[in-house]
């Protein structure tokens, strides 16, 4: 495994039978592609102002996809006025010459979704758009079955904390970006207490218990502060609400914090204002019209945000090209804000890239190496997520690495989202 001074290979997108190949020749572009389609469906409805801007935004939006298809170099972000660009041309002229198809897969993921972003950005009429809100919408009414499944059990009793962790983390199985393709069905096998039950033997690094015996064995302070970082819209999110009233309720946590990001990121990534879509639609008998549990649950929700036991926020840092490494030196009130937390749960495949920058590490290397910074510091860190890229550590020993590509043959295990981590690091005092 890389020594400490050495440095640790990220993923690239040239390299061959990866997942960050596979995204980018086949998924960049038909996100891009849904984007202009979207904007065409807003467009149709709306005021002539923003009616004249989509001609010029589709061509822009095109562009991209082309350079993809074509793989063009990365250029230079344009400024749009909104802090940040220059973090990104700074780390593109630090890679040197690049192409969509031959770059680091974490910083050309999250330059897309930046570029995407300056053509909002310097428009008019559509500036503060989310573009992937419909289909953040359409994906969370197909899991209807299962909110109204969670909202009965979250009802009857305070279910146990290994049980909650798993439910928020099998939520991350519905990432939009991924599994936009599946049927109604098809998501709905990935929720629920039966799919918990079956796909718990495909946690292949799992450290509730870890967890749980820090949650038990620490002092028991006045201020139990718990932040979450949060990933997808949509189920996810309704699963992590109620994972946050869990902790609250069960005196586990005094305060939540959910972390969203600042502008549209990664399709189905949180923004602020999902939260607020999300309670809409857990109110609407036209989506949820089993109303006997929801009618109870929700203005519990409700009232954890209204008392302030429940909080967002929105940090600059979750949108930069830059891996959770340099969080010391790019967000250091960040950085300090978190090692202050009593726990920090980092939600999905992106957060998890990023904590362990996104390296080729050998699956067996500990979490807390691969944390970098974060790993000699206080904080304390629970990631859940689904694997969905091609980075994954933590797995015990090389026979149980064998064994999962004797089932999962290819490595489909560090891909497929049907296995998944709960990586815990308790940090150093």
């Amino acid at each position: 495994m890389p020594s400490p001074t050495e440095e640790v290979r990220a993923v690239w997108t040239s390299d061959q039978g990866s997942m960050a190949q596979q995204t980018a020749v086949t998924r960049w572009p038909k996100i891009v592609e849904g984007t202009v389609d979207d904007i065409d469906e807003t467009a149709a409805s709306s005021d002539k102002e923003k009616r004249a801007e989509r001609a010029a935004m589709r061509i822009a939006l095109q562009e991209i996809m082309h350079e993809i298809e074509r793989n063009e170099p990365l250029k230079p972000l344009r400024e749009d006025g909104v802090p940040g660009i220059g973090d990104f041309n700074k780390q593109l002229n630090g890679i040197g010459s690049c192409s969509w198809l031959d770059c680091p897969w974490l910083f050309a993921e999250c330059y897309l979704y930046r570029r995407i972003q300056t053509i909002f950005n310097a428009s008019k009429n559509w500036q503060g758009y989310d573009v992937f809100k419909r289909r953040k919408d359409s994906t969370f009414v197909t899991s209807r079955a299962a909110v109204e499944e969670l909202a009965s059990r979250e009802e009857a009793q305070r279910l146990l904390f290994i049980e909650m962790t798993e439910i928020a983390l099998w939520g991350n199985a519905t990432d939009l970006s991924l599994l936009s393709h599946l049927s109604m069905e098809d998501l709905q096998d990935l929720q629920g207490q039966d799919a918990i039950q079956k796909n718990q033997k495909n946690i292949v690094d799992n450290d509730t218990d870890a967890v749980w015996a820090y949650l038990q064995c620490t002092p028991s302070p006045v201020d139990r502060h718990v932040d979450i970082v949060l990933d997808n819209a949509g189920f996810e999110l309704f699963t992590d609400l109620i994972y946050a009233a869990y902790l609250l309720d069960s005196q586990i946590a005094t305060s939540v914090q959910l972390h969203t990001k600042q502008f549209p990121w990664f399709v189905s990534d949180v923004v602020l204002t999902d939260v607020d879509s999300l309670f809409e639609h857990l109110g609407s008998a036209k989506c949820f019209p089993d109303r006997e549990y929801l009618d109870r649950l929700v203005p519990r929700l409700r009232k954890f945000f209204e008392c302030g036991a429940i909080s967002t926020t929105s940090e600059p840092f979750w949108t930069t090209p830059y891996s959770f490494h340099e969080m010391p030196n790019r967000a250091p009130a960040l950085f300090d804000q978190l090692q202050s937390s009593y726990l920090v749960i980092f939600k999905g495949d992106l957060n998890y890239r990023k904590l362990t920058k996104d390296g080729l590490w050998p699956y067996t290397t500990s979490f807390r190496e691969t944390l970098g910074p974060l790993g000699k510091s206080r904080m304390k860190i629970l990631a859940l997520r689904t694997n969905k890229s091609d980075t994954c550590v933590g797995v015990e020993s090389q026979v149980k690495v064998d064994a999962l590509n004797a089932e999962a043959p290819g490595g489909a295990w560090v891909r497929n989202g049907r296995y998944a981590v709960i990586s815990f690091h308790e940090g150093h005092c």
